[in-house]
């Protein structure tokens, strides 16, 4: 008996291995439908080998004998386990729970926390009381050098969202990089800088499962008919003079041609059409997913985008209008950097600086002593250390006052500008605590093959 069974198992994995078949472990995938999104980094199809040697106290010798040859025909066939050509679902993401037992109050004030005072406030607080999961999407433009506010500080609004009950997506705007002629217009090439950012992310901790990545090539190949006719739908509704002012156009005679004529001397900017046409194409990829709220890059000019984006609404009496999130910046930390060398790298902190480069970098930053307002250093502990953390440690000598831990923002400046903690302190301090942060990205990075692979793909990206 256990023999004729253990014949008909040999067949069978030897019929795997003529047809290529494989073993798949299915997990549940929301349908996908208009804006959901694809290509989601960690959901999909997951590949298991088979449980051969998997024994229990139940089997009696005869199938442990052939669980064991099987396993050696397993070997010897040379099988080889694939995806499933069939797509595969994916686990819905679930974070109503997030906001169990949370106040109203409570969800606001954690959104309130992102960032700066915003004329959309009351809409904030309807829109958390009228959905308990809104969906929140994350605007990403792709660097191959990760800005520590793209590293960092997306990953704590991230969290606070979550907490907030929100549904987030991350939108990774890989089509808007290519057709920006980035990275020479190459998509493979951009991607992968998706895929690098992604493993920044994984290593500071953001849960992977509580969010939900998605290409913006994707979406717009997918529904292209409907994307670029809302694309012309923008245009039409919009003068050219709006354009230039989204576009940061700083040139007064370019829709006054007659007056060029009475200068003695003009250096007139050569503008292409595609970059008047930008913030239309822009603009539709925010509308485009009808997200309750967008949280832009750091680089939006969030006011410019959130007056089109809310003309249009407007205009066309769409009641559905997104919330846009106007979020903190971090400033330069050189202190005069119009006289910096082009693209010196000093000017901020990355999310690939080593501990000998943060010591470089902050030891020439910018930190005027007893001056909290507009001091780089002090925005940085205010936006990354006290968030990721809860407070802020300088260590310190007994002859120097001893060590002091700061446990909100209000007591650091009130012993900064009274001279009781010096420039100096504050920098070492601020070392310490970022180099921690960022310790993570370089343990991950130093094990991980697949981590290291896309490393070495970016530093050829930043050289080229």
């Amino acid at each position: 008996m256990w023999l004729t069974t253990l014949l008909s198992c040999a067949n069978l994995v030897e019929r795997l291995s003529k047809d290529g078949g494989g073993i798949v472990c299915k997990t549940a995938r929301t349908r996908r439908g208009r804006g959901s999104g694809i290509g989601r980094y960690s959901g999909g199809r997951q590949v298991v080998r088979p449980n051969f040697l998997h024994f229990s106290g139940n089997q009696t010798l005869p199938q442990v004998v052939a669980s064991f040859l099987l396993y050696i025909l397993y070997i010897r066939s040379g099988l080889r386990l694939q995806p499933s050509s069939v797509p595969m679902e994916e686990a819905p993401i679930c974070t109503t729970g997030n906001a169990v037992g949370m106040s109203l109050d409570e969800r606001f004030a954690i959104m309130r926390s992102i960032g700066l005072e915003s004329s959309d406030e009351d809409d904030v607080r309807r829109l958390l009381e009228k959905k308990v999961a809104p969906v929140c999407y994350v605007w990403c433009d792709l660097s191959p050098s990760v800005h520590i506010a793209q590293g960092i500080m997306m990953v704590i609004n991230v969290r606070k969202m979550v907490k907030a009950g929100c549904i987030v997506k991350i939108l990774i705007a890989d089509w808007f990089a290519c057709i920006q002629n980035k990275f020479d217009g190459d998509l493979i090439k951009i991607r992968s800088i998706g895929f690098y950012m992604i493993e920044i992310w994984k290593a500071v901790g953001l849960e992977l499962h509580g969010v939900e990545f998605i290409w913006l090539s994707d979406e717009i190949n997918g529904h292209s008919d409907e994307y670029w006719a809302l694309v012309m739908d923008i245009s039409r509704n919009n003068t050219l003079r709006t354009m230039i002012r989204c576009c940061g156009i700083e040139d007064p005679y370019i829709l006054n041609e007659d007056l060029i004529d009475s200068l003695d001397s003009y250096d007139p900017i050569d503008v292409t059409a595609s970059t008047l046409f930008t913030p239309c194409v822009h603009c539709a990829c925010i509308l485009f997913q009808k997200a309750d709220i967008w949280l832009l890059s750091m680089d939006h000019e969030e006011d410019l985008y959130d007056k089109l984006i809310r003309q249009y609404c407007k205009g066309m009496e769409l009641e559905n209008r997104p919330i846009i999130l106007p979020h903190n910046k971090l400033p330069n930390l050189i202190e005069h950097p119009e006289f910096a060398k082009n693209r010196d790298p000093a000017w901020a902190i990355f999310m690939e600086d080593r501990e000998v480069n943060l010591s470089d970098k902050l030891s020439k930053a910018f930190c005027p002593a007893k001056v909290a307002e507009g001091n780089p250093c002090m925005e940085y502990i205010k936006y990354i250390v006290f968030p990721w953390f809860g407070y802020f440690e300088v260590l310190r000598a007994k002859e120097n006052g001893g060590s002091r831990t700061f446990q909100n923002m209000e007591e650091l400046i009130t012993d900064y500008v009274s001279g009781a903690l010096h420039a100096a302190e504050v920098k070492l301090a601020l070392t310490e605590a970022l180099s921690k942060i960022l310790k993570p990205v370089r343990d991950h990075f130093a094990k991980n093959r697949e981590a290291q692979n896309l490393e070495e793909v970016m530093r050829d990206i930043r050289h080229n």
